[in-house]
């Protein structure tokens, strides 16, 4: 399978910074979707988000998804620290999970995914992981709490991702937060 992926993210309103950030990677057949949350607003938490994606665009996929957020807690620590949404394609199985405010919705295959309280960087506790086996034509979007977890995802139906992420950000980003939307679809291979 592969997937079709976009993410769209802007800071709070009044600033320039964005503490935080998305990435979507692919390595040796393994594809990592993240959604990164740093702690505040503005200069440093924009630095903190970068340093979560220095590390996550180096880990070892192969490794699994609790070793990637390993590498992520220990890449944060002595910072401000972080939320973070990941998920994990290994070419057969989706493994999900999180830490702190952020969330991940799905279309399609339901994913019990059910972020973990704490901060990476600073306190967690063990990571509790959905497994999933997506099928062709799933929907995932992960997003920060600057988006509304009111959200609306049938609104998207029928859009490419780019396009969702623009009406997720517009219609339900928080303008008091900065605001992150990852889109992701399984296609044909």
């Amino acid at each position: 399978m592969r997937w079709s992926a976009a993410h769209r993210s802007r800071p709070r309103h009044g600033e320039t910074a964005n503490g935080d950030s998305a990435l979507i990677r692919e390595d040796g057949g393994h594809t990592l979707l993240a959604v990164v949350d740093a702690l505040g607003h503005g200069p440093l938490a924009a630095d903190a988000a970068q340093a979560a994606l220095r590390c996550l665009e180096q880990v070892p996929l192969t490794a699994g998804l609790a070793s990637v957020l390993e590498s992520l807690h220990q890449a944060l620590r002595g910072g401000r620290g972080a939320a973070a949404m990941l998920a994990l394609y290994d070419g057969r199985t989706l493994r999900c999970g999180g830490v702190g405010n952020v969330e991940l919705r799905a279309m399609g295959t339901k994913i019990p995914v059910l972020p973990t309280p704490g901060i990476l960087g600073q306190h967690v506790r063990a990571v509790r992981e959905a497994e999933v086996t997506p099928a062709r034509g799933d929907r995932l979007v992960l997003f920060s709490d600057g988006v509304s977890s009111r959200l609306e995802l049938e609104l998207t139906r029928g859009l490419l991702p780019e396009a969702a992420c623009a009406l997720l950000l517009e219609r339900y980003g928080r303008e008091t937060d900065d605001a992150t939307v990852l889109v992701a679809d399984v296609e044909n291979p």
